[in-house]
């Protein structure tokens, strides 16, 4: 979990149910956005709190992939992040997991 989670972190379990709330209300949004970074490299999500720019190494059989987030509210605030992705993980769970440090980003861009 990263340290700047928010400021929900006061409540355990807040940010986290803030993640869950994004995951089933924006599962949509998540699904096009995670297969257009896979298929580009490169996606950003525009919200009324700020913006998110994310971009994809995918991972191949000689090297792990990268994932690489960067947000900025519309307070100034900042949020950035590397996630490592291992090397052997299919598209399927590469999309999952994708999709799923999307929402993160997004929660906490919404908070």
């Amino acid at each position: 979990m990263r340290d700047d989670a928010g400021d929900l972190a006061d409540e355990p379990g807040a940010f986290d149910r803030k993640v869950a709330e994004v995951l089933d209300a924006e599962a949509g949004m998540l699904d096009e956005k995670s297969e257009r970074l896979l298929a580009t490299g490169t996606v950003s999500i525009e919200r009324p709190a700020g913006v998110l720019n994310a971009s994809l190494r995918r991972p191949r059989w000689w090297r792990p992939g990268v994932f690489r987030q960067q947000a900025v509210r519309e307070d100034g605030a900042t949020s950035s992040g590397v996630v490592p992705l291992g090397r052997t993980m299919d598209a399927t769970f590469l999309l999952r997991e994708i999709a799923l440090q999307l929402a993160v980003s997004v929660a906490w861009l919404d908070e």
